[in-house]
């Protein structure tokens, strides 16, 4: 477990940087063909790798909803980097949203902490992708009949792509497991890498959509604050709850609220939003 919160943490870091990257490309070339020509974008797709390969590991070593709920460290990385490319000071308010975050996360950790990570039900992760593709569905209708309120649909993409990557990490552990347990071979005949194939390009294509239509700030938290709060349904579902799951629970809780609550606060700051600044319409 002490070596999942650090390798989660520079998860974070990636993905941010990588965020920053891929999103301002993103706002000037709306076609994905010519995405893949423009090398901070190219530059954007390693550095998000890297992050990827750091959540596996930390998904392997650690607890789903620790893991999930860390990666909201990327608002408080894209902060400064907002803050130094935009030319923008961070307010009193980004360091109250900051400390609600960290708050939350040390409250999750120091509860979840102790909790040994599971291998999970296999059997419950049929229903849990039937809910999260209607959810995805329903968010992707919703995005079309936005399609003239650029933030909101923004922010509606993001939600889904928050979804698809919280199942990417579902299915993470099951192939970080099975390569653990049954060798490369066995594991690339089972179900979970081609779920987490599919997943992974479907959470991609959302997410570059997100950028595409809106701002980072608004993309990022909503990703942001999607992800650990889904993490900790799956957490509860699909991973199970320990014996003594009540305390557990009553401490995740409030621990994920407030890291909703302060990724929020970050959300609506006008040193991450850049809307002013480039006002390129929404696709």
């Amino acid at each position: 477990m002490e070596f999942s919160v650090p390798l989660a943490l520079l998860g974070a870091m990636l993905f941010a940087v990588s965020a920053t990257l891929q999103q301002r490309t993103a706002r000037r070339t709306m076609l994905f063909v010519r995405l893949v020509r423009e090398p901070s974008w190219l530059l954007g797709c390693v550095v998000g790798l890297a992050g990827f390969g750091a959540q596996a590991m930390a998904l392997h070593l650690g607890s789903i909803v620790v893991v999930q709920a860390l990666l909201v460290t990327q608002l408080l990385f894209a902060l400064p980097l907002n803050a130094v490319t935009g030319g923008r000071r961070p307010l009193v308010r980004d360091w109250s949203g900051a400390a609600a975050v960290c708050a939350g996360l040390a409250l999750l950790v120091t509860v979840r902490g102790a909790v040994a990570p599971s291998a999970g039900r296999r059997s419950a992760v049929a229903p849990t992708v039937v809910v999260a593709a209607g959810l995805i569905g329903l968010l992707l209708l919703i995005a079309r009949l936005l399609r003239s309120h650029a933030q909101s649909r923004t922010a509606a993409l993001a939600v889904a792509a928050g979804i698809c990557f919280c199942m990417t990490a579902v299915f993470l552990v099951f192939a970080g497991d099975d390569l653990a347990r049954r060798g490369v071979v066995a594991t690339a005949l089972d179900w979970p890498p081609a779920a987490l194939a599919v997943s992974t390009a479907a959470a991609t294509v959302l997410v570059q959509k997100a950028f595409a239509s809106g701002s980072l700030p608004t993309a990022m938290t909503s990703m942001t604050i999607t992800d650990p709060i889904a993490g900790w349904v799956v957490g509860m579902t699909v991973f199970g709850a320990p014996a003594s799951g009540r305390g557990v629970l009553c401490g995740s809780l409030p621990a994920i609220v407030l890291v909703a609550a302060g990724a929020a606060a970050l959300a609506a700051s006008p040193t991450l939003h850049d809307e002013r600044r480039d006002p390129s319409p929404g696709c």
